[in-house]
């Protein structure tokens, strides 16, 4: 048996073929495969990499590139680490591409982080962590340089949002940690670049206020990864934002890709939709920078 192959016939089970997942041209928007140092810094890649080939998702997009911020304050630098993603980005530009963390607390050296990784490097854009060691969220004026590079850059930026219970009187966004966005910090930074796009990460943790917070918001899209698998909450998306607004993430290791695509093989959408939320919607924010940097969109699968 070939190790991409499923043990049963999926079929059987009214479930995908790997053709039938290939043909949907899937693009992994939130992949953590090298999160894991265990065995090497490519060891935990390589492990994950065998499942999205097995799952037929033709490329990933990896949120840990570069490192994060240290507690004291001082972007991660690890050059052996640098060394191997970077190689490995060169090499598997064909399926996998990196956006790399920034901290609004450390602005200049996010910025000369990008210089260093986009600009000068193969990352095609910046995420923002869950949280910020000076408390301050992605709508404090420290980002709009962040921003304005990123806009230079045509960069896409992805946003971690959540809205966590908590505090007293318990209320939705009162646990988040300190400089945790909400899909209301992504509308504030928002106003400030409306012709930026933004992606608000995990469907804001609670995907019904999360709709309605970037709603009115055309340039906002609203990413499935990671947040809990609720039947509807696609279909739900897809009537108030449109499907051309929505976009998918696997979120590996810490998620199963099964339990990620029943979000949207759940919905009551069409293939042409299914594909669109799945990858065409993201390889439409990433088209300028791909072109930028002559990397190819085209489907690993040969599929048209």
């Amino acid at each position: 048996m070939n190790r991409d192959d499923f043990a049963l016939n999926p079929a059987d089970y009214g479930l995908p073929t790997r053709e039938e997942l290939q043909a949907l041209r899937i693009w992994d928007g939130h992949y953590h495969g090298f999160l894991s140092n265990e065995g090497g810094y490519a060891a935990g890649h390589s492990r994950m990499m065998h499942y999205a080939e097995r799952m037929g998702v033709e490329r990933v997009i990896a949120l840990d590139i570069g490192g994060v911020l240290e507690k004291e304050g001082q972007m991660e630098v690890i050059p052996e680490r640098d060394a191997v993603q970077l190689r490995i980005l060169e090499e598997q530009r064909d399926r996998v591409s990196g956006i790399v963390r920034i901290a609004a607390c450390e602005p200049e050296k996010s910025c000369a982080k990008m210089e260093k990784w986009i600009r000068h490097g193969p990352c095609i854009g910046i995420k923002y962590n869950g949280g910020d060691r000076d408390g301050l969220t992605c709508a404090h004026p420290n980002n709009f340089p962040i921003i304005s590079l990123a806009r230079e850059l045509n960069a896409v930026v992805y946003i971690h949002t959540w809205l966590k219970v908590g505090g007293e009187p318990r209320r939705w966004g009162a646990g988040n940690l300190p400089g945790e966005n909400t899909p209301m910090d992504v509308v504030e930074l928002h106003r400030h670049f409306p012709d930026v796009p933004l992606i608000c990460g995990h469907s804001g943790g609670d995907w019904e206020i999360g709709v309605q917070v970037v709603r009115p918001h055309r340039n906002i899209y609203f990413e499935f990864a990671g947040s809990d698998s609720h039947s509807g909450q696609v279909d739900f998306a897809v009537k108030e934002l449109g499907v051309d607004r929505i976009t998918w993430g696997g979120h590996g290791p810490s998620r199963s890709y099964a339990t990620e695509l029943s979000k949207v093989l759940d919905a009551n959408l069409t293939f042409a939709q299914r594909r669109q939320i799945l990858g065409g919607n993201y390889r439409r924010l990433a088209e300028k920078i791909f072109h930028q940097k002559g990397y190819s969109m085209a489907s690993r699968w040969g599929v048209a």
